[in-house]
């Protein structure tokens, strides 16, 4: 199984700030959601070379959780912590929802406003480190102004952990979770799967996580990202430790 942690130098098949990756007729996502780093995802399972999946960080929230204010516009792929995308056959990100389930779509409260500014603008000064000097840093709250060189992903691969993530909110009910009971018993082998996620059946495996500091002003403490290859899902989740 392909696994790495702290991945601070690029190999094929990662692309940081990448553009065109929103599916057609959903450019409207661009203002809530920022394109981190692109996942070919044969780094992780050969087969799937070629299939390129994008890392996103929400704008939002400023405090709380995504969409936990908006449940009018959630589905049976969207839900409080939880968003979901198809990956078109041209890898673009197509969203599972409406674009009213993000709050800053129908809500400009100043605290809000300020917050979203504030993570764009870290990410563009981000953006242009990059361009640069070739490498990540983050102009993040937990740092002194200055740019501090960070991790692209925490982790590439591997099983999928277990976080708050999956108790914060119940997951969408097109998918289910399962968690071991036993995860925190000592004698469970190392490599012991401990959250299974699947969509009809069919497992998800892990794609990434990273912070939303490591790229942007603030945001979660882990960005959670799986795959489920025949239905072609991305999806995400959010560890607010």
């Amino acid at each position: 199984m392909f696994y790495q942690t702290d991945i601070r130098e690029l190999q094929p098949g990662l692309t940081p700030f990448p553009t065109e990756v929103f599916a057609c007729g959903q450019a409207w996502l661009a203002a809530h959601l920022l394109p981190l780093i692109s996942v070919d995802l044969g780094i992780l399972r050969p087969a799937l070379a070629g299939n390129v999946a994008t890392m996103l960080c929400p704008v939002e929230p400023y405090e709380g959780c995504l969409g936990e204010e908006t449940e009018a516009h959630h589905n049976a792929c969207i839900g409080t912590n939880w968003i979901a995308f198809e990956l078109t056959t041209d890898n673009r990100m197509r969203f599972l929802g409406e674009e009213g389930y993000f709050l800053g779509s129908n809500v400009q409260a100043p605290e809000l406003v300020e917050h979203i500014g504030e993570m764009r603008d870290s990410y563009a000064r981000a953006k242009a480190y990059f361009k640069d000097h070739g490498r990540l840093a983050s102009y993040s709250h937990f740092g002194e102004g200055g740019p501090n060189e960070q991790a692209y992903l925490d982790t590439l691969g591997g099983q999928i952990s277990d976080g708050n993530w999956t108790e914060t909110a119940p997951i969408p009910p097109a998918f289910e979770l399962w968690l071991d009971p036993l995860m925190y018993e000592r004698d469970q082998a190392a490599d012991a799967e401990n959250v299974r996620i699947t969509r009809a059946g069919r497992p998800f495996f892990a794609v990434a996580t990273v912070a939303g500091y490591n790229w942007c002003a603030t945001g979660p403490d882990a960005i959670v990202m799986l795959y489920e290859p025949d239905s072609r899902t991305v999806l995400f989740s959010f560890d607010w430790t």
